[in-house]
């Protein structure tokens, strides 16, 4: 049985982790404008955090059932890559905390996904 999304899953993580890494920081930094310039700054630069994070995610869990333990993979994968990113200072903890969030949000947006390729899984094998 499937425990991942599969590799369109993962783009539509990472593009919902993106959206809410934007929202979160351009709310907090004044606006709409900023939440773009935000969202275009994010898609760029976390490409090489992202392909890294998700590898590690798929391969790390992709045998643990719970989409629970999926979600939190992600979202400490997220932290990590805003500590790697900014260093490990004190500021950096509420970046890591919004990254790591956004990250997790990202990845349980996905989970009707797993379910879908579980129920087609088992169809298949009725079959």
């Amino acid at each position: 049985m499937p425990n991942t999304p599969g590799a369109g899953g993962y783009l539509l993580a990472w593009v919902a982790s993106v959206l809410a890494f934007s929202a979160a920081l351009g709310t907090l930094a004044g606006g709409l404008g900023m939440t773009l310039l935000v969202a275009v700054y994010a898609s760029v630069c976390s490409v090489p955090f992202a392909v890294v994070g998700i590898l590690l995610v798929h391969f790390g869990c992709r045998g643990v059932r719970s989409q629970a333990a999926h979600v939190a993979a992600a979202g400490l994968a997220g932290a990590v890559s805003a500590i790697v990113l900014v260093g490990p200072y004190p500021e950096a903890l509420g970046l890591a905390l919004v990254l790591g969030s956004a990250t997790a949000f990202g990845r349980l947006v996905v989970v009707p996904l797993v379910w879908r390729r579980r129920d087609s899984a088992a169809s298949a094998a009725r079959c």
